[in-house]
């Protein structure tokens, strides 16, 4: 099973590959990595960034405005929500880019049709099958001896359609580095002309058994080293800074914090949404301080499409066009890109869109994956840089 100085591990149709060759500089290697944290269901942007000298902003929001004497100052015109305090920190550093007012042409306002275009690249009139990163890391990979492509570790898996090989989920290996198992494969079969294909799963799983000694014995020297606190996006989170400690080279992980889908009663849960965002961020920026890879490291935010101005009959806030994301990284230039709209003159109380999305995804190709040639080229935006 081994080839050359590399091992193969095909794990539940993935391909997972193994570089042999003991843990070195990654700044030497140019070895990059992105971390992309979904915010599923749709942040609310206007208490996420809020504008510090609109007025409006309380007759839109008498009930869920956030106070002034509560929000995180950090521009003359914006301040954050006061659950990003270690953001707000990081923003100060000089390690976080705002991107205000980001959507697409045509927007369309349902969650799956709209983050699956977000996840392949397209717009409200065009929409593509495969993710968007799909066809350049391919080519990033293939100058790079890279263990695997790209790996999710929630339950989405639309940003890596169209992946052949070297992309994997949870469901590939466990999600605890200390129980790394291999899922059995539903296969649907017709008993008179399958025993050829159950055959070679059993195969598999034989060849497998032996393989992940391999990975078990990567994860076995750090597999405890980092654990995080809070819900979710911090147990997920912990999978990825443990999978970079042991030496695993992955250059895009995956993650999700949700729902922001918040219609009803919205304060109490956007707090705790934003305070898990901001404190299993934070954990995650000082691990990757700790390995010395922080500036080799993307960490960003996206969300389906943004809410509308006003808050609803419910104190929540309905699905709107455009929203800000972050941009956070140890050597990226960071500020604030765009900024509000006069929010007394908005069309349906909806925030309009200014900067294409896909203008972030021509940022990290080109910056941090040092890929010119990328699918995204149009899209370059020069506020951004």
């Amino acid at each position: 099973m081994i080839q050359g100085r590399r091992e193969f591990l095909s794990l539940a149709g993935y391909t997972f590959l193994f570089s042999g060759f003991p843990s070195l500089v990654w700044s030497k290697l140019n070895r990059k990595i992105l971390i992309l944290v979904e915010l599923q269901g749709a942040n609310d942007g206007l208490n996420t960034v809020i504008p510090l000298n609109q007025k409006y902003y309380y007759r839109l929001r008498p009930n869920i405005g956030i106070k002034k004497n509560k929000i995180l100052t950090i521009s003359e015109d914006n301040g954050l929500h006061y659950s990003l305090k270690n953001i707000a920190k990081t923003y100060e550093n000089g390690n976080v880019k705002i991107v205000q007012n980001l959507g697409y042409p045509h927007a369309i306002l349902s969650h799956f049709r709209s983050i699956d275009i977000w996840e392949t690249g397209g717009d409200g009139k065009k929409q593509y099958r495969n993710g968007w990163l799909v066809d350049s890391l391919n080519k990033y990979s293939n100058k790079l001896s890279t263990d695997a492509k790209g790996m999710f570790l929630d339950n989405s898996n639309s940003i890596f359609r169209g992946g052949q090989n070297g992309f994997l989920g949870p469901t590939a290996i466990g999600l605890e580095p200390e129980e790394i198992e291999i899922r059995d494969t539903v296969v649907p079969v017709d008993t008179r002309k399958s025993f050829g294909l159950l055959n070679e799963i059993i195969k598999k799983r034989k060849e497998n058994s032996s393989l992940l000694k391999i990975l078990t014995n990567k994860f076995s020297k750090v597999k405890n080293k980092y654990s995080f606190g809070g819900g979710q996006l911090g147990k997920q989170l912990t999978n990825v800074c443990n999978l970079i400690a042991s030496d695993v080279y992955i250059p895009v992980y995956k993650v999700a914090l949700g729902s922001f889908d918040t219609h009803n009663n919205q304060s109490n849960t956007h707090r705790n949404l934003l305070r898990d965002l901001d404190t299993s961020l934070s954990s995650t920026i000082n691990a990757l301080k700790d390995i010395g890879v922080w500036k080799d490291t993307l960490i960003m935010t996206y969300s389906e499409f943004g809410r509308r101005a006003n808050e609803n009959g419910s104190r929540g806030t309905d699905h709107g066009m455009a929203a800000p994301h972050f941009i956070l990284g140890g050597s990226i230039e960071g500020g604030i890109t765009g900024q509000y709209d006069d929010l007394s003159n908005l069309w349906n109380n909806n925030i309009n869109y200014k900067i294409d999305y896909r203008s972030l995804y021509e940022f990290v190709l080109r910056k941090h994956f040092n890929i010119d040639d990328n699918p995204f080229s149009k899209f370059v935006n020069s506020d951004i840089i």
